[in-house]
C-alpha cells in the first residue's frame, strides 16, 4: 500500500487528533478520504477564537466530518486551557443538587461549545465515584450516588443538546471504585456483579437518550475477561443496562493510554475495539506521540485484521457506514440550531458558573486576615486527565489584590504570612500526605483548601471544601475565606 493511500472503510470509525493549531496537510487527505471524526485537545485550542478558527477549516474540507473536544468544565477543560474553566465541577453542581442549574450549565457550555463550531463534547461524565482515592475521577464525576450521578448526567446532557452538541457518556462501565489512573496502568474493579450493577451500572440507564457512550480500559470480572474498551463482554452489557433501547454510538477511550497501549498494544488494542462491537475509535492525544503516524497505524492495523480475515471486510464498510449515519446526524443537529456569538457565549458562562461555584464551596473555621498570603501546594500526583494547569488559588488571591506567593518548597515559609495548603488525595497519595502532614505540624494555623471529594479531605480544623481546583471553584473559595464563614 502506497503511504499516501488511504481506505474509507477504515476512516470511517476512526476519531484522529492532530498537532498544533493549524489543519496539517495530511489531515485534509485523510478528511478528503472520508475520515469520520477528529478530536481536538488544549495544545489545539490554546484560547476559543483559536479553537473555532480550527474547527471551520475542518468542516470546510469535509462538511460531515464531527469535531469533537473533550470539554467537562471544571478541572477538564481544553477549549479554556490556557485560563482554567468558567464552570464549575460536576461534584461541584452535585453538592448544590439543583437539577435545573445543571442543565444551565450544561447549556451554557453546549453554547461556548457552539460558538465555536465543535459538534460532539466527550460529557457527561456517569461514573460514581464511590473510592475517595480515585486519582482520575474524582470531582469530575457528579457524586457518589447512582441516582444523583444519573439525574445531574441527563440534565447536563439536556443542556449540551439544547445548544446543539452530541453528548458521551463516559466512561462504561464505570470508572468511579478504583484508585487506578487508567492513562497509566489497567484498573481492577473487583465488586461482585449485583454491588457492582447497584452502584454504578445503574446510572447508564440514561444512555437511551444520548448520543454516544465512551468504553473505559477497566478490568470488571464479574462481568467478563479484559478491558471494557476492548472486550466483548461490554456491548451486551451496555445493551442490558440501557434495557435494550440504546442505538446510539459506542465510542472507545483513547486507545494510546497506558491501560492498553501497553499490552495488548496500540495497534491490536484497535482491533480488539472494533470486534467489541465499538463504533468509533478514540486514539488519543497526540502530544506525546507522532499524530499522522498514530492515524496511519491505527488505520493499517484494521486493513491488515481484514486481509487475513481476522475481521471482514464487509463489516468494517457496514460499521463505517453506521458510525458515518450517526455522524451525519449530529452535524445536522448542529448545523440547525443557531449559535450565539462566542463572546456572549463566554460571558454567560463566566456568570453562570461564579454563581454555581460560590453556592457549592464550603468552609469551617477558615477565614483571611488582611495580610500576605502563602499557598503551599502539595498535589504533586499527576492529574492526566486535565492536563498540566497553572495554580488558580495564587491568581485567584491576586485577582482581589491579596499579596499571594508560593514557597519555593521545602523552603522556609515566612512566619508573618498567612499559609493556604492545597491538596487532593492526603489519605491516598504518599508523598502528598507527608508534605500536609509536615506543613501542618509547622504551621497548625494553617487553612486547608481541599481540592478533591470531601471524603478524602484531611481532619483538620480550618477547612474550605472547594470540590475542585479550577479558576472557578479557586475564586468561590477565595470569595469564601474573605466573606468568613458559610
Amino acid at each position: 500500500m502506497a503511504e499516501t493511500t488511504w481506505d474509507p472503510d477504515a476512516l470511517g470509525v476512526l476519531m484522529a487528533p492532530f498537532t498544533g493549531t493549524d489543519l496539517p496537510d495530511w489531515v485534509g487527505e485523510a478528511l478528503d478520504a472520508g475520515l469520520a471524526s477528529v478530536i481536538l485537545f488544549g495544545h489545539n485550542t490554546p484560547d476559543p477564537p483559536t479553537a473555532r478558527r480550527l474547527a471551520e477549516a475542518v468542516h470546510a474540507r469535509a462538511a460531515d466530518c464531527v469535531v469533537a473536544i473533550d470539554e467537562e468544565g471544571g478541572d477538564v477543560t481544553r477549549i479554556q486551557s490556557a485560563t482554567g474553566s468558567s464552570l464549575p465541577t460536576a461534584w461541584a453542581l452535585g453538592e448544590i443538587d439543583d437539577t435545573e442549574l445543571t442543565r444551565a450549565v450544561g447549556s451554557a457550555l453546549g453554547d461556548v461549545l457552539a460558538a465555536c463550531d465543535l459538534d460532539l463534547d466527550l460529557a457527561p461524565v456517569l461514573d460514581v465515584s464511590t473510592d475517595p482515592a480515585n486519582p482520575v475521577i474524582g470531582t469530575r464525576a457528579f457524586g457518589d450516588d447512582p441516582d444523583r450521578v444519573a439525574a445531574h448526567a441527563r440534565a447536563f446532557a439536556a443542556g449540551l443538546v439544547e445548544a446543539g452538541l452530541g453528548t458521551c457518556a463516559k466512561h462504561f462501565p464505570g470508572h468511579g471504585a478504583t484508585a487506578t489512573d487508567s492513562h497509566t496502568a489497567l484498573p481492577l474493579i473487583d465488586l461482585e456483579a449485583r454491588q457492582f450493577e447497584r452502584e454504578h451500572l445503574a446510572p447508564w440507564g440514561i444512555v437511551p437518550w444520548l448520543d454516544s457512550v465512551m468504553t473505559a480500559h477497566v478490568l470488571v470480572p464479574a462481568h467478563g475477561e479484559g478491558p471494557a474498551s476492548i472486550s466483548p463482554w461490554s456491548r451486551p452489557l451496555l445493551d442490558r443496562a440501557a434495557g435494550g433501547r440504546y442505538r446510539g454510538l459506542v465510542i472507545t477511550d483513547a486507545l494510546d493510554m497506558g491501560a492498553v497501549a501497553q499490552d495488548p498494544g496500540y495497534g491490536e488494542a484497535v482491533v480488539r475495539a472494533f470486534e467489541a462491537d465499538a463504533d468509533l475509535l478514540c486514539l488519543g492525544t497526540s502530544i506525546r506521540r507522532d499524530d499522522q503516524q498514530m492515524l496511519r497505524e491505527a488505520h493499517d492495523a484494521l486493513l491488515a485484521a481484514a486481509a487475513t480475515g481476522r475481521i471482514s471486510r464487509e463489516s468494517l464498510r457496514a460499521r463505517a457506514e453506521r458510525t458515518r449515519g450517526i455522524l451525519h446526524t449530529l452535524r445536522t443537529r448542529r448545523r440547525f440550531v443557531p449559535a450565539m456569538p462566542l463572546a456572549d457565549a463566554l460571558r454567560q458562562a463566566e456568570q453562570l458558573g461564579a454563581e454555581a461555584a460560590a453556592r457549592a464551596v464550603r468552609t469551617r473555621r477558615a477565614a483571611l486576615e488582611p495580610g500576605p498570603v502563602t499557598v503551599a501546594d502539595v498535589r504533586f500526583r499527576a492529574q492526566h486527565a486535565s492536563g498540566a494547569r497553572s495554580q488558580q488559588l495564587v491568581h485567584a488571591l491576586r485577582e482581589c489584590g491579596v499579596q499571594a506567593q508560593e514557597p519555593d518548597y521545602p523552603g522556609q515559609i515566612d512566619p508573618a504570612s498567612q499559609l493556604l495548603i492545597l491538596p487532593r488525595l492526603p489519605r491516598s497519595d504518599a508523598e502528598e500526605g507527608a508534605r500536609l502532614a509536615e506543613l501542618l505540624a509547622r504551621r497548625p494555623d494553617a487553612i486547608v483548601v481541599h481540592t478533591g471529594v470531601p471524603d478524602a479531605a484531611p481532619d483538620h480544623r480550618r477547612l474550605v471544601l472547594a470540590h475542585g481546583g479550577g479558576r472557578t471553584m479557586m475564586r468561590a473559595a477565595v470569595a469564601a475565606l474573605r466573606g468568613g464563614e458559610r
